[in-house]
């Protein structure tokens, strides 16, 4: 499947409704491990005229499933199999070895200034993401080499999207395969979801690393997510809009709004985004119905009025704060 229609402009994502949500708000902790309060909130986004769900586990699929019976309409499914899915190293799925791969990075194969930035930085003030073990042992050639794609495991991740248009594969895998100089791994994973007739789209953390190298091999996606707003991204906000820019590609921001100050303004901080920078859509995540409605309305406000300016002849060339 191609990207024979245009992106919607906003996608409600999946991870607060699945093993991911002690990441959101803690006292909604508990309500998110009720499906019907879950179910909720994703109904408030599409009453807001969002119909366009994140989802990564089977509970995120029966309630896509049941909400798109609720309603009976054509809701549009972004399958998120990055977290297992199917990429080995020494018999267990690679995310596993993160400790080793990231030292291994830091030491061996980045750019020294960010090396430096992860190992002074970003190892403490985002764990999950760069947290590593400095004792752990760095990976060899031979186990780089080793890293494969199990693609029973990787179709039958994919098998609960079976009602999604789009599979958004890669996350930490993607980063990590690309700085490790296996690019061919994830060209097998665009095949297989290809072939199971999903769009694929490449999502990563490392978006100016990953993405010009994904562009230069040609690989066989559609578009990119990236996480990016206002205020930050990895590993350089300006670097990361200027890449941005240069794509013919869509372009789904995640985290569109995960700095505090950017919730005082969101209309202003999704106009930055669609029409200062060109993103196509973006990713959100929420704990609560009245933020799902709020910013499933804002966004497409925001869009519309990107594109209504896009279309102006005195359309302004917006610089880098």
């Amino acid at each position: 499947m191609s990207l024979a229609e245009r992106l919607p402009p906003s996608i409600l994502g999946g991870d607060p409704f699945n093993h991911f949500r002690f990441l959101y708000r803690k006292e909604f902790w508990w309500r998110l491990h009720d499906e019907e309060y879950c179910l909720s909130v994703m109904r408030a986004a599409y009453e807001a005229g969002g119909n366009a769900f994140d989802l990564s586990f089977e509970v995120n699929a029966r309630l896509f499933a049941r909400l798109a019976a609720e309603t009976g309409d054509a809701l549009v499914g972004f399958g998120n199999p990055t977290w297992e899915q199917g990429v080995m190293l020494n018999g267990r799925f690679l995310r596993y070895s993160q400790d080793r791969i990231l030292r291994t990075l830091v030491e061996r194969l980045w750019p020294r200034s960010i090396a430096s930035l992860v190992q002074e930085r970003l190892c403490r003030e985002d764990v999950l993401v760069f947290g590593f073990d400095g004792e752990a042992a760095p990976l060899t050639d031979e186990e780089i080499e080793s890293i494969a794609l199990d693609e029973e495991a990787f179709r039958r991740r994919l098998s609960i999207f079976r009602h999604c248009h789009y599979v958004c594969f890669g996350g930490s895998d993607a980063d990590w395969l690309i700085s490790l100089g296996r690019m061919d791994i994830l060209a097998k994973m665009a095949t297989v979801v290809r072939e199971l007739a999903f769009t694929p789209i490449l999502l990563c953390q490392y978006a100016t690393l990953v993405v010009p190298q994904a562009e230069a091999s040609a690989l066989d996606v559609e578009g990119y997510a990236v996480p990016l707003n206002k205020a930050w991204s990895w590993f350089n906000r300006n670097e990361c809009v200027r890449m941005v820019r240069s794509l013919e590609k869509p372009v789904i921001a995640f985290m569109p709004l995960a700095s505090g100050r950017l919730l005082g303004d969101v209309r202003g901080a999704l106009d930055w985004l669609y029409a200062e920078v060109g993103v196509e859509s973006i990713l959100f995540g929420t704990a609560t119905a009245e933020h799902a409605r709020e910013t499933t309305r804002l966004a497409r406000e925001a869009r519309d009025a990107a594109d209504i300016s896009a279309r102006s002849p005195a359309r302004r060339s917006y610089a880098l704060d």
